[in-house]
């Protein structure tokens, strides 16, 4: 097979591992894999002047691992005006929300995010998801990796039940899954519509008619859940808010814990005891504070997120100072955009993670919480080449992530697919 070889120099490094950045460096792609990092130029020699290599002088700009959302949805609106959202999910027909998660997903790849974990849309949409990830891998349509859950589980009246908009409205509704048979059986339907994980509801939720505090699933339900799932050797993600949901989501085997608001000091010894990553969404509770009456969302979800807003980043902080691994997930859907996901980056340093770690947040970590940080994550050598080319240094502002025009190059699996540079060559 010819190498085709990409050489990226004079670049300053921020490798996503947490380590300070390294300046001066080149880097090489062989292929789709990394295959050498160097400080200064000493990587060019005789490739520099071959007909397969193509050569970006980065001096000044900034290297960092492709970016990754560990929690997001596609199937919602794609478009950058002010419909309002709940209407739309309820007179939209599924074949025109596959085309708006099309959209996004070409939206993410531009915007730097390479890899993402989508959380479920319902029955239909979640089906979906999986032929949207086939298509991508195929580059039948352009878009970053996707891991996908389908249709999240949920018990008879539990979170995935009782959401708004009404799901029977929108797909034909989630089917719920109660007692251990039933969740078995319902691991089993996932892994056999060729999902890489299973989600589960173990609390009540922002968006849905119930109470953060109400429990969902018991711990055998969820043991069973985790014990089938960990046998076809998926992970077991618990969208889990209030702390009973979080503590049994824990006691039960999950693998993360998705916005973990009320977390208490048990939560959190628990979480470091199993190792479990918190995926803290702090963008859905900044919806609600800012923008919930613009997106048409219910006022019984606004007033519960804006109640959780400071108690949300003072969980996270804890977890944090703790100890508590973090990977970064904006929850992207219905009161944020899609398109607009990297403000979760902003939201993290504002509640006081460092930037550096905010970075590894969603590189590094969010990859191994993925289970993909072999493949993924890092700028290092046989790492597949997934990476971002800034203008501007994130360091020192973080915010600049959230600037699609500061992201000059993203590449994956070792391919150019976006070419903001002046000198389009490459």
């Amino acid at each position: 097979m010819d190498k085709n070889i990409l050489i990226i120099k004079g670049v300053t490094v921020i490798d996503g591992s947490g380590k300070e950045p390294i300046s001066n460096c080149t880097v090489k792609i062989c292929n789709d894999l990394i295959c050498g990092i160097s400080e200064g130029s000493n990587l060019l020699n005789e490739d520099e002047s071959s007909k397969d290599t193509k050569v970006i002088d980065a001096y000044g700009k900034f290297l960092l691992p492709g970016l990754i959302d560990s929690h997001i949805h596609l199937h919602g609106y794609s478009l950058n005006d002010s419909t309002i959202v709940k209407l739309w999910h309820l007179t939209t027909a599924e074949p025109m929300k596959l085309l708006h998660a099309v959209n996004n997903a070409r939206q993410l790849l531009e915007n730097g995010f390479t890899t993402v974990r989508v959380m479920g849309d319902g029955y239909i949409a979640g089906s979906m998801d999986v032929h949207l990830r086939n298509a991508i891998n195929k580059g039948i349509i352009p878009g970053p990796r996707i891991l996908c859950s389908g249709q999240e589980l949920s018990m008879t009246a539990g979170h995935g039940d009782l959401q708004i908009p009404v799901w029977s409205l929108c797909d034909g509704g989630p089917a719920p899954a109660d007692g251990v048979e039933e969740c078995i059986k319902a691991v089993r339907a996932r892994v056999g519509e060729g999902v890489d994980f299973i989600k589960i509801h173990s609390s009540g939720g922002i968006m849905s008619e119930d109470k953060l505090s109400w429990r969902n699933y018991r711990v055998e339900e969820i043991k069973a859940i985790c014990d089938e799932a960990h046998a076809f050797e998926k992970r077991v993600a618990a969208h889990a808010e209030g702390t009973e949901g979080i503590k049994i989501a824990l006691k039960g085997g999950v693998d993360t814990i998705e916005h973990g608001i009320y977390l208490d000091d048990e939560c959190i010894k628990m979480m470091l005891k199993r190792n479990v990553y918190l995926v803290p969404t702090l963008c859905v509770t900044e919806a609600c504070l800012k923008q919930g009456e613009a997106t048409g969302a219910p006022k019984s979800s606004i007033e519960k997120g804006r109640s959780a807003y400071k108690v949300h980043r003072e969980s996270l902080q804890k977890a944090y100072k703790a100890g508590v691994k973090i990977a970064l997930g904006s929850d992207a859907f219905n009161l944020t955009r899609v398109a607009n996901n990297a403000i979760e980056f902003s939201q993290m340093a504002l509640a006081g993670i460092p930037p550096l770690e905010v970075i590894k947040a969603g590189t590094h970590n969010a990859a191994e919480a993925l289970g993909i940080a072999d493949k993924v994550g890092t700028i290092e050598e046989g790492k597949l080449a997934d990476l971002i080319l800034m203008r501007k240094n994130p360091l020192d502002d973080i915010s600049v992530i959230e600037d699609h025009s500061q992201i000059l190059l993203v590449v994956k699996n070792g391919k150019v697919v976006v070419n903001r540079l002046k000198n389009k060559e490459v």
